[in-house]
């Protein structure tokens, strides 16, 4: 399954690092051991992130961590949603805001910026006609921090994220579940499927300080992948990890209960 995206984002997505990337020198730095359970990592593991161009834009430090300390930490604006997006009926809208800026249509989905037109957006038939499910939008909530509106898009071949801005009308699309630093600053797209393989295992971070999300990097990870993320300060947030170390031959059932569970803290440099 993908993610519905922009082709601008795809294109831009696939310009960035794998997990372990032979040919950029400044990705290829990083220890193994970025990789590997936070029983095997040292101390304070580093891990070098590039940009699209493939230039060194921070070091990223990662430190072992606990399912204690992340059940400390709060769980964001966000509420919970559906997994399974095969079965579309499971979705449905958040509570809408109060303000009327958020209004279900029918099928559409309408959001009012404070300038701008309003962003209208509407469902799109699967081309697999009636044997598919229509790409259909549904309102997640908001990220005040980041002025943001967040919308969970549904299709046949998978799920994605968008932001729209809450002032400009202006639209992210992200490939996973976001969450924000608590000064805004800066947010994390993180998406993980380490079972099938079918949607990216990738954890991106974006630049919020200053109008719309502005992506910093994005990471392609392979050993292991990022299921949720809670934040401890504006600078360091907790990631839970799900491990690629899974019998292949084994369904998605069982394949799902062998997965193992990690906590790592991940700090993250000062950006522009």
């Amino acid at each position: 399954m993908k993610s519905y995206l922009s082709p601008a984002l795809l294109l831009l997505l696939a310009s960035c690092q794998p997990d372990t990337p032979a040919s950029n020198p400044a990705a290829s730095a990083a220890p193994a051991s970025a990789s590997t359970t936070a029983a095997q990592a040292s101390p304070t593991d580093t891990l070098h992130v590039a940009d699209s161009l493939g230039r060194q834009v921070g070091v990223l430090r990662l430190r072992p961590s606990t399912a204690a300390e992340f059940a400390k930490l709060p769980a964001g604006p966000l509420p919970t949603r559906p997994t399974d997006q095969e079965n579309q009926s499971t979705v449905s809208d958040a509570p809408l805001p109060t303000d009327g800026r958020v209004q279900r249509q029918g099928e559409q989905l309408v959001l009012r910026p404070a300038q701008g037109p309003a962003v209208t957006l509407t469902p799109v038939p699967s081309p697999d006609g009636p044997e598919g499910n229509d790409n259909a939008y549904y309102y997640w909530g908001t990220l005040p921090q980041a002025h943001q509106w967040v919308v969970d898009v549904a299709t046949d071949e998978g799920s994605g994220v968008l932001l729209v801005d809450q002032r400009t009308g202006r639209r992210t699309n992200l490939l996973g579940a976001p969450s924000i630093s608590p000064d805004g600053r800066y947010l994390l797209s993180i998406c993980e499927d380490v079972i099938s393989g079918g949607t990216p295992t990738n954890l991106s971070v974006y630049n919020c300080g200053s109008g719309a999300p502005k992506l910093l990097w994005s990471r392609d990870l392979t050993a292991w992948g990022p299921r949720a993320a809670r934040w401890r300060d504006a600078r360091h947030v907790v990631l839970q990890r799900a491990h690629a170390d899974v019998d292949p031959n084994a369904d998605v059932a069982r394949a799902a209960e062998q997965v193992k569970v990690t906590y790592v803290e991940l700090e993250l440099t000062e950006q522009p």
